[in-house]
């Protein structure tokens, strides 16, 4: 068993000398776009409207929390990346394997994610949050006319 979880944390370890450069870029990334722009999506800073990751990361923590209804509502395709992300650990971790059926579960993830956001941009946008238009967006600054455009044909 010890020389199990010693295999397992060099394969941990290994990942993190690897990608942990990246993660600690991508968590300080987010905890400046959040302070200076109270957002972290590129769409929504750049163009204004929601994307298909909209929820994601707050149903994640809703799950981590025990909250599974209330993540469903956030974005459904968080349960599946919960599940993913576990399958994923198991396997490259515990197992030491990469098999191909994780790619393609995530392909088939992302699928879902864009129907279900397709689906419910034609239910609840503009009207229910996260789905709505956020006019304070880079766009909106460097086009004239642009927010006047959106919200003509928002409410056309």
């Amino acid at each position: 068993m010890k020389e199990r979880l010693i295999v397992i944390g060099n394969r941990i370890g290994t990942d993190i000398r690897r990608y942990g450069r990246g993660l600690i870029a991508a968590v300080i990334l987010y905890f400046i776009m959040h302070r200076l722009f109270d957002a972290f999506c590129p769409s929504i800073l750049i163009a204004g409207f929601p994307c298909p990751g909209c929820g994601t990361t707050r149903a994640m923590l809703c799950l981590l929390r025990g909250q599974a209804a209330r993540a469903w509502a956030l974005n459904p395709a968080a349960v599946f990346w919960m599940v993913w992300a576990v399958w994923f650990a198991v396997e490259r971790y515990v197992m030491g394997r990469r098999p191909k059926a994780l790619m393609w579960t995530a392909c088939g993830i992302l699928i879902f994610m864009i129907l279900v956001y397709i689906m419910r941009m034609r239910l609840y946008f503009p009207d229910r949050p996260p789905y709505t238009y956020t006019g304070n967006n880079l766009f909106s600054k460097l086009l004239p006319g642009y927010n006047k455009v959106i919200r003509f044909l928002i409410a056309g």
